[in-house]
């Protein structure tokens, strides 16, 4: 009989181990009687322990393989993560670099992804729209309109202008006025770039030297009409006072006829000294003027223009820090510059209304705010970008030289005047620099 056992898969391993240890412990529990009369199990037994201990060895070499494996393993691991820490070092430096880039870049720079909501906003784009990133990122670009309704993005519609840039005058979020330039361009995924650029001080440069060509112009034409008209008013003003004495008083009509010849002189005489005014306003004089004490001369001033427009009503507002505040210039030119606004807004008003001149500081403390309000029909949307010119007018007897004469005086004196429509009429505010604390206290 063959006792030789049959080689055994390495799925029966666990059997035969299990096997052989109760082989062993039948062997035990049975006497020296039995182990004498059993050979057949000792046999048994010792074939048991030797698949024992081949199943052993494989389990050696297998541990061994395994070890060697997790090795290897374990080393392509660390090449990987090195690489990829290489990777992750690298791409955090062009990331920081790119936002580098992003804040020292002087235009703003807006990503909108594709779906139109705002991903990044450098901080020039804060400062020109306005608001910090945290509140513009997540926001949809066409939600994104300033407080007189502008579109301060491009939307998906100004696709014909790709790669081209487009000039809006817009009120940004925080209330100021900008001139922006506005150039877009596509991003992988369907994402979108916009480039905004702002061109509010070089529109303004570009204003006062159109302004400066005009009254450079405007000089020479008045230096060289001024002699030849005012000598023919001269000889009319002098007809017209020895036709008055002539007729008497016993023709009313002829003396109404001289009335109006000789207020057409006089109206016609004003028109060339503001020409001439306008074109060379001379050098404001070093006086200290108390803007208090000239706005209550300018609203007594203002009465008269009342007397023909009994449902309007004139008000003066003085901050109670501004009664004191002076500055340095010419009242006499200041007082034209205050009395034209004022005059022109109650002219704005067609029956009933309001004209409320308002001084006070400026926040920083630094400059005096004259606002002069009217509760009129506002500036024309086509006028407010040449209101400040000479001879823009929309009044059918108008000269159109009283805003620019007040425009030419205020910059004579360092300071800026604009013009705001409001919810109901018009506002032009003024700012003038004050004067130290010293010559105020002089005043």
């Amino acid at each position: 009989m063959n006792t030789t056992p049959e080689p055994m898969l390495e799925t029966e391993a666990p059997l035969a181990h299990a096997t052989v240890i109760a082989d062993a412990a039948l062997v035990t529990q049975k006497g020296p009687a039995t182990l004498a009369a059993s050979a057949s199990d000792v046999k048994r037994l010792e074939e048991s322990f030797r698949v024992f201990t081949r199943m052993t060895h494989d389990l050696e070499r297998a541990f061994d393989k395994l070890t060697e494996r997790s090795s290897r393993v374990d080393h392509e691991l660390g090449r990987t993560n090195k690489k990829l820490l290489s990777k992750l070092a690298e791409l955090e430096s062009l990331s920081s670099n790119r936002r580098r880039i992003l804040e020292a870049l002087p235009n703003g720079v807006v990503v909108v992804d594709e779906a139109g909501f705002i991903e990044t906003v450098n901080p020039a784009a804060e400062r020109l729209l306005g608001r910090c990133a945290q509140e513009l990122c997540g926001r949809h670009r066409q939600a994104l309109v300033g407080p007189t309704g502008d579109c301060l993005l491009l939307d998906s519609a100004a696709q014909a202008v790709e790669g081209g840039a487009i000039e809006r005058e817009v009120v940004v979020l925080d209330g100021c006025n900008r001139r922006l330039s506005i150039t877009r361009a596509p991003l992988p995924g369907g994402s979108e770039i916009q480039v905004l650029v702002d061109l509010t001080v070089v529109t303004r440069l570009r204003e006062q030297v159109n302004r400066l060509d005009t009254l450079a112009n405007l000089g020479e034409m008045a230096a060289g009409i001024a002699h030849e008209i005012r000598n023919p008013l001269n000889g009319i003003a002098g007809f017209a006072g020895l036709l008055q004495r002539s007729v008497g008083g016993d023709d009313p009509t002829a003396q109404r006829y001289v009335k109006n010849i000789s207020r057409g002189v006089r109206e016609v005489n004003d028109i060339i000294t503001n020409l001439l005014t306008f074109a060379s306003p001379g050098r404001a004089p070093e006086a200290t003027v108390v803007l208090s004490e000239l706005l209550k001369d300018v609203e007594a001033t203002a009465q008269g223009f009342l007397e023909s427009r009994p449902k309007v009503e004139l008000n003066l507002v003085i901050h109670p820090a501004a009664r004191r505040i002076a500055i340095r210039g010419d009242a006499t030119k200041l007082k034209i510059v205050f009395t034209n606004l004022v005059k022109n807004a109650i002219e704005a008003i067609a029956d009933r209304g309001s004209v409320t001149v308002r001084l006070e500081l400026s926040p920083e403390g630094r400059e005096a705010r004259i606002k002069v309000t009217d509760t009129g029909s506002g500036v024309p949307a086509a006028m407010r970008h040449r209101v400040f010119q000479p001879f823009a007018t929309t009044k059918a007897q108008g000269t159109g030289l009283g805003l620019a004469l007040a425009h030419r005086f205020v910059e004579l004196h360092g300071g800026s005047i604009r013009c705001d429509n409001v919810a109901e009429g018009c506002t032009f505010s003024i700012e003038l620099p004050l004067c130290t604390r010293e010559e105020s206290m002089q005043a």
